[in-house]
């Protein structure tokens, strides 16, 4: 090693040590840092009490489109734009008017008032002057009206009479009677096996539904001759019809039947057929003027209501809808019905 590395290397210790020198390229400078700013610190506290307000000076009120001449219009001290809007919104003063415009205005005013003052007549006409041309002009819609019902009335003047059928009317009918019998005749009604058609020829003579009704002691004694007639012209046996009656209120002589007046005397309802909107009713129940129309009546629901409408023909079928069960035992009905139809038939009177 050299001695002048030697030198470098040695420390010297007698010497006092000289302030070391730093370039001042590299020499780091620090500033103090600013304070961070607090902007909730300028906040204040909603319940605190308000900083005093100073007295305010009195502003002289300015006309309204005026700006004041000591406002500046250009430069940095001109007046904020919520000032000078301030000064605009403010109204001007009322210019002076003389007393002959006061006078000249308050004339004016007076006629007008005067003008809206004045009662303007109502316009009133009795009907005894209005005629009907006054009536009907400007109304279009109602010439439309009365010409389209006079229309319609001459239609059905003019129209020729047409049969209307009721399925619960109360007369006979040679209509009815014909388109029945074509219905029975050309579209037969599916008969069950097993089962009773009330359709047929009649099995009981005139003379022995009289003896059946006569032991019963029925006021309908002497009608014999009526059950044939419509079993004929309706297609139902006699003796189904017959049995119904029975069973309903024993030929009219059960003391229960609602077919029972007052007065003693009775409805002719032989089936206890419900009012349904006929003409004469007794309770819920239809009232007939005389047995011809009761049993007659019967026939036609059968043969209309049933047969024709509904497709049914058997007691089986007939009775469930009949005398629904919620209010009638439709199995003793059917066998009641039945086993009375077979007796007679028999000859026997029971």
């Amino acid at each position: 090693m050299s001695e002048e590395a030697a030198a470098r290397r040695r420390k010297p210790t007698d010497t006092p040590a000289e302030p070391a020198r730093r370039n001042p390229m590299f020499e780091a400078r620090q500033q103090p840092l600013r304070e961070a700013p607090r902007p909730i610190l300028n906040l204040r506290d909603p319940f605190d009490d308000p900083p005093d307000a100073g007295p305010r000076s009195a502003r002289q009120p300015l006309p309204l489109g005026r700006v004041p001449a000591s406002m500046p219009r250009e430069g940095p001290q001109r007046t904020s734009l919520a000032q000078a809007e301030i000064h605009l919104l403010q109204p001007a003063a009322p210019a002076r008017r003389s007393i002959a415009k006061k006078s000249l205005d308050l004339q004016q005013a007076d006629a007008l008032a005067r003008t809206f003052a004045q009662p303007r007549p109502a316009y009133t006409r009795s009907a005894a002057h209005e005629s009907p041309g006054d009536f009907l002009r400007g109304r279009p819609w109602m010439l439309a009206m009365i010409a389209l019902a006079s229309v319609l009335v001459f239609w059905f003047a003019s129209a020729s009479p047409k049969t209307i059928i009721s399925t619960f009317g109360g007369s006979a009918s040679s209509v009815l009677n014909n388109s029945l019998t074509k219905v029975f005749k050309t579209n037969p009604v599916n008969i069950p096996a097993g089962q009773h058609s009330l359709l047929g020829e009649p099995t009981l003579s005139a003379q022995f539904v009289d003896q059946v009704l006569a032991h019963y002691g029925s006021p309908a004694q002497g009608t014999g001759a009526i059950w044939l007639e419509m079993g004929r012209r309706y297609g139902i046996d006699p003796a189904y019809a017959l049995a119904f009656f029975i069973h309903e209120s024993s030929a009219g002589t059960n003391p229960g039947w609602a077919g029972l007046k007052p007065d003693g005397g009775t409805t002719h309802n032989v089936g206890n057929i419900i009012c349904a909107g006929y003409g004469t009713c007794f309770g819920r129940f239809r009232d007939y003027a005389s047995w011809d129309e009761g049993i007659e009546d019967w026939y036609k629901l059968i043969a209309t209501e049933y047969v024709n409408d509904r497709g049914v023909a058997t007691i089986e079928q007939i009775i469930p809808i009949y005398a629904p069960s919620f209010e009638n035992d439709v199995g003793n009905y059917v066998q009641t019905v039945v086993g009375l139809a077979d007796t007679w038939r028999q000859g026997v009177v029971r």
